[in-house]
């Protein structure tokens, strides 16, 4: 994860510019195809943010951050790729933008020897028909007393009809800090709550070290719920298996189609997020809880019932061995 690297040899390259929705749905599944499977001895740069290393530390060699004066840029990245802040739905990346980013990032590597894979421009489908590899994220559970709940609550400029109130995510947080230990995910400028603090409460929206991932995708890997709307953070809780509580408009995408791993998902459907209320979320939440821990009590029950089958079985076949001697 260096800057100060350049490379003189056969590698391959890929990049992303977007939001991490994109990339973990997507690209990046297909990239881990690629090494695993076609490119195993070869090394692999990625230019993205060096928050994602965590979900690309399988099979990338070198994550290196894309330039400084990208992120100054007036860019929205909550997309596909990075087209100007208030384009219309569909817009790309300004060419001369991309053709610079090109030029930067072939300062690391021999890009006659490179094999260059560059992502697919705009909402393309191209890569939902590629063969793609899928892997649970995972990182050491945390330690606590209380059961632990991550929740993840929207806020952007862009398609402000996707953002539930933030007085309704505050009011959720206050109810289920009463019970749980809660860890608020996200980044200031896209969430809700970046300044909420309160007992029982670890918010990392507003943390900013290099492991900020790893720490999102512990609180993921250590909750017994996710609770949030459709969004980035939406994959991790999906692709860390972390029982999902999402609100929503499209239910068959992240419910069924982008669920790798069939995590248990309590779907609500909303078109304008800005309607639904706090004490409907509880609801929803406590219903899930519950049919949680009873499937959980009929897995158990199962597990019992088939050791005792087999402890069963095992008896007769000695009770026969010794009444032939």
């Amino acid at each position: 994860m260096s800057n100060d690297i350049y490379l003189d040899e056969v590698c391959i390259v890929s990049m992303f510019c977007g939001e991490i929705g994109w990339f973990l749905g997507k690209w990046s599944a297909h990239l881990r195809y690629l090494k695993h499977h076609i490119y195993k001895d070869k090394k692999f740069i990625l230019f993205t943010e060096l928050d994602y290393h965590p979900i690309v530390e399988d099979f990338v060699t070198y994550t290196i951050e894309l330039p400084k004066w990208f992120y100054k840029t007036p860019l929205e990245r909550d997309c596909y790729e990075a087209p100007p802040i208030g384009s219309s739905p569909g817009s790309l990346t300004p060419p001369h933008i991309y053709e610079k980013l090109i030029k930067y990032m072939r300062e690391f590597y021999n890009y006659k020897k490179a094999i260059e894979v560059w992502p697919p421009r705009g909402c393309n489908p191209f890569v939902s028909f590629v063969p793609q590899v899928f892997r649970k994220l995972k990182k050491p559970k945390i330690e606590s007393e209380r059961p632990i709940i991550c929740v993840y609550p929207r806020k952007r400029d862009r398609s402000p009809q996707r953002n539930v109130p933030e007085f309704v995510w505050k009011e959720v947080v206050d109810e289920l800090a009463k019970d749980f230990k809660v860890i608020l995910c996200g980044t200031p400028e896209g969430s809700a709550l970046s300044r909420y603090s309160g007992k029982n409460v670890y918010n990392l929206i507003d943390y900013h070290k290099e492991d900020k991932m790893d720490k999102i995708i512990s609180g993921f890997s250590s909750a017994i719920l996710s609770v949030g709307s459709q969004s980035g953070l939406t994959y991790i809780s999906l692709q860390a298996d972390c029982p999902s509580y999402i609100i929503g408009h499209e239910k068959q995408r992240h419910a069924v189609d982008e669920n790798r791993f069939d995590t248990p998902v309590s779907f609500r459907v909303v078109y304008d997020y800005r309607a639904i209320d706090a004490q409907t979320i509880l609801t929803d939440i406590a219903e899930m809880l519950d049919i949680l821990k009873n499937k959980e009590k009929e897995e158990i029950d199962l597990h019992i019932n088939t050791l005792n089958k087999s402890t069963n079985t095992l008896n007769k076949i000695i009770e026969a061995h010794n009444a032939k001697k």
